[in-house]
C-alpha cells in the first residue's frame, strides 16, 4: 500500500513540477466546454450535464495538462485528470492519470488495482496512448496500464479510426470516427466474457464554439446525441 502511494505522489510531483518548469516561454491554454452529457468512448458517464475545464502548458513538443469532469447532478461521476504528451510530426504519446474523485472515496494519493473477486475499484487509472496522423486520417490505441484489471486479467484496450475532411461545409466543419475496445468498454460485469468489439461510432459537427455529436454504441445498442459549447 505504502509502496502505491509513493508511486502515485511521485507521478503528481513529477506532473506539477513539469507544469512548472514548462511556465518559462510555455504557451499557457485555459477553457471549458459544458455538454448535455459526458460521453466517452461510446459510454455515458453520469448521465447528466456536466461542465469540462481544461488548463495547459505547452513548450516544443511536451504538454502537460489538467482535464476535468464535474456533473451538474450531485449524485453523477465525476473526473479530474492529470497527462503529459509529446508530439513529433505527426507523432503524439502520452501517459493519462484518470482520477475519479467520490467514487471510491477521495483519496488521491492512494492507489489500488481491481479485484475481480472483492469487486474493489481504486480512484485510479493510468493509461499509456498514442496516435498517428496523415492527411484527414487518423489512428490512436490507448492501454490502460495500471488500475484496470478485466476478466482475463490484463488492462482495458481502445482502438479508433478518424477521418476529418479538410473542407468545411458551410462553416460547419465535420468529423468522422470509429471506435472499438475491450475491459470496461464492453463488460456490463467483471463476471462475463471479456471481448473486443465496436462500442463509438458516430459523426461530430463543430462550428465556432458550438459543437454535436450524433454517437452510436453498438456494444451497449444505444446513442447519445450530445451538445457542447467551449470556453
Amino acid at each position: 500500500m505504502e509502496k502505491n502511494k509513493i508511486m502515485q505522489t511521485g507521478l503528481f510531483t513529477i506532473l506539477i513540477s513539469l507544469a512548472f518548469a514548462m511556465n518559462v516561454c510555455a504557451q499557457v491554454s485555459l477553457g471549458a466546454d459544458v455538454v448535455s452529457r459526458y460521453v466517452w468512448r461510446g459510454t455515458d458517464f453520469g448521465n447528466a450535464a456536466a461542465v469540462q475545464p481544461a488548463l495547459s502548458f505547452a513548450k516544443g513538443g511536451f504538454e502537460v495538462g489538467a482535464w476535468g469532469s464535474f456533473a451538474v447532478d450531485d449524485g453523477s461521476a465525476n473526473e479530474n485528470d492529470l497527462y503529459i504528451s509529446y508530439s513529433s510530426g505527426p507523432v503524439t504519446v502520452m501517459v493519462t492519470d484518470y482520477y475519479f474523485p467520490g467514487y471510491t472515496g477521495n483519496d488521491f494519493f492512494g492507489y489500488y488495482k481491481v479485484s475481480l473477486e472483492a469487486g474493489e475499484v481504486g480512484p485510479h487509472i493510468i493509461e499509456l496512448g498514442g496516435s498517428y496522423e496523415t492527411g484527414p486520417l487518423s489512428v490512436s490505441a490507448f492501454y490502460n496500464l495500471l488500475g484496470d484489471k478485466t476478466a482475463d486479467d490484463s488492462g482495458s484496450f481502445y482502438l479508433e479510426l478518424g477521418y476529418t475532411p479538410s473542407y468545411s461545409v458551410e462553416g460547419v466543419e465535420l468529423s468522422l470516427f470509429a471506435g472499438a475496445g475491450n475491459g470496461f468498454y464492453t463488460l456490463e460485469a467483471f463476471d462475463e466474457d471479456d471481448v473486443f468489439g465496436v462500442v463509438n461510432l458516430g459523426i461530430s459537427a463543430s462550428k465556432e464554439s458550438i459543437s454535436a455529436s450524433y454517437i452510436i454504441n453498438p456494444n451497449q445498442e444505444t446513442s447519445f446525441l450530445v451538445f457542447g459549447y467551449s470556453f
